[in-house]
């Protein structure tokens, strides 16, 4: 195994749960060699599996090719005209630095090369899954000239007039910066594969030029997965647990007193337990979403029923590390959603302190029910899918890897007749630019616990974590945002 693929494989995962998380997954270089072009291949082919579009992986792998050469060109660009003393921006200096640029810089590449990495300019590589759409961004911080800008919108309004690549080679040239074809075979190859112009564009931000591909997922997978997910969850007679945990609550409940604050301890660090309990509370109160009124409403005979093996709402599965390690995380990231909220001090937002706590261990529910899925739903799972033909292992795929873990979720909790407030979080606190501005709030809390305690198992990284949600908790860089959860930690261990 080489470096490079040694690198890319142990990125891989950081790919898929960028996918999952529906989170940037981002590459820089300053001078683009070859084997970071290779690498961003990479992370490109490993995303689109993880999305299930590696059919597109022909043509984004052109598109991804001309665009890194053009950024890279536009760097290069930066320094040669740095160096000659001409004014990029001046259209006469522009002139005169074109006529002998691309043979200098062939050239003598090297030494521009190293320019570029010395001025501090960049080529970032991003991808991300936003809903049903995979954006890709190429970005580089050499911003357009509004002459360059105005002979790219030319090309795109150009690769609109033709329908093939004979047509644009006989009838297109651009002599001051060479062939000038690149955009337009991307144009015109996205649409080969069904896309509109609008799925491509060149714009620019205060400090980048951003050249994006969106890319629209296949409806009938995601709609497979809905309807699958549905089915699933319908199928969900019993809640999995852990011997283990179930066994420490046992004791307290069997004891000749019910110590119910030491009962609300236990039942706080287990995602299964408690909504075992919230399920029977429920039944007596339908807006209960609190842990200890739920134990305020439960009587002692209740609870001495709701944790007896002769329940048969709860099922008891082995403890694998693997499972113990999704408990834990549901508990941390509750612990850290209530911290969250108790220092903020919101009011208003439609939950109180245990109405957030619920939402941040209930919210990992989804993550938890495909493994421990009865045979007849597995069989079941298999048995509708097979009916999406070539398409069903992907839908399988969706579901076992838990990229549908949100929608599975809020789902479960609206089966168990949770509000509409919980669920539609549930489904969506991950996707910050479109969750409904009354949820916000809350939404934005589970976030930022979910991202602490991700970061912490280190599955995501720092930058991919939402700026503005970062800046709405004072959070100013990374080394804050680590101190805030060793602190955090400190407290639960």
């Amino acid at each position: 195994m080489t470096d490079l693929e040694e690198h890319l494989e142990i990125d891989r995962q950081k790919v898929i749960n960028s996918v999952k998380l529906h989170l940037p997954i981002e590459v820089t270089s300053y001078t683009l060699p070859r084997n970071m072009e290779a690498y961003f291949r990479g992370i490109e082919q490993v995303f689109l599996e993880a999305c299930h579009q590696e059919h597109l992986k022909e043509y984004i792998d052109f598109c991804l090719g001309e665009l890194l050469t053009n950024s890279k060109k536009a760097n290069t660009k930066r320094v040669y005209f740095k160096e000659k003393n001409l004014d990029i921006n001046d259209p006469a200096d522009y002139a005169v630095g074109m006529e002998h640029f691309k043979e200098e810089t062939t050239a003598n590449i090297d030494h521009y090369l190293e320019l570029q990495k010395k001025e501090g300019y960049y080529i970032k590589f991003s991808m991300q899954l936003k809903d049903n759409e995979i954006i890709i961004d190429i970005k580089n911080n050499a911003l357009l000239t509004s002459f360059e800008e105005e002979r790219i919108q030319h090309k795109l309004a150009t690769a609109q007039k033709y329908e093939n690549m004979d047509e644009v080679i006989a009838n297109v040239i651009d002599q001051s910066e060479g062939a000038g074809l690149g955009i337009i075979i991307i144009v015109l190859m996205l649409q080969k594969v069904g896309l509109t112009k609008d799925c491509f564009k060149i714009f620019c931000t205060d400090t980048e030029t951003v050249t994006r591909i969106t890319l629209p997922c296949d409806m009938k997978i995601s709609a497979g997965v809905e309807i699958v997910t549905y089915e699933f969850v319908n199928m969900q007679r019993k809640l999995p647990v852990l011997r283990e945990n179930f066994e420490e609550v046992n004791k307290i409940i069997k004891s000749g007193f019910i110590n119910r604050n030491k009962l609300l301890e236990c039942l706080r660090k287990d995602i299964t337990l408690t909504l075992l309990t919230l399920k029977y509370a429920m039944e007596k109160d339908k807006k209960c979403f609190s842990l200890p009124k739920a134990l305020e409403i439960l009587s002692d005979q209740e609870l001495k029923y709701i944790f007896s093996d002769s329940n048969p709402s709860s099922e008891f599965i082995p403890a694998s590390e693997d499972l113990k390690k999704k408990w834990e995380h549901a508990y941390r990231t509750a612990f850290f959603a209530y911290n969250i909220y108790k220092n903020k001090n919101l009011l208003g937002i439609g939950f109180d302190d245990e109405g957030i706590y619920l939402l941040g261990l209930l919210n990992n529910i989804g993550s938890i029910l495909p493994h421990t899925a009865s045979d007849e739903q597995k069989q079941y799972v298999v048995e509708l899918t097979d009916q999406y033909e070539d398409s069903s292992e992907k839908i399988r795929d969706i579901l076992k890897t838990g990229s549908s873990n949100n929608y599975l979720g809020s789902i479960y909790t609206k089966k168990l007749g949770l509000s509409k407030n919980v669920y539609t979080i549930m489904n969506s606190w991950n996707m910050v630019d479109n969750i409904p501005e009354e949820h916000k709030s809350a939404a934005n809390i589970l976030y930022l616990a979910e991202m602490m305690q991700y970061y912490s198992e280190g599955a995501v990284e720092y930058y991919q974590i939402d700026k503005n949600i970062l800046e709405e908790n004072n959070i100013q860089n990374e080394e804050q945002f680590k101190t805030i959860i060793k602190q955090l930690n400190s407290r639960i261990d």
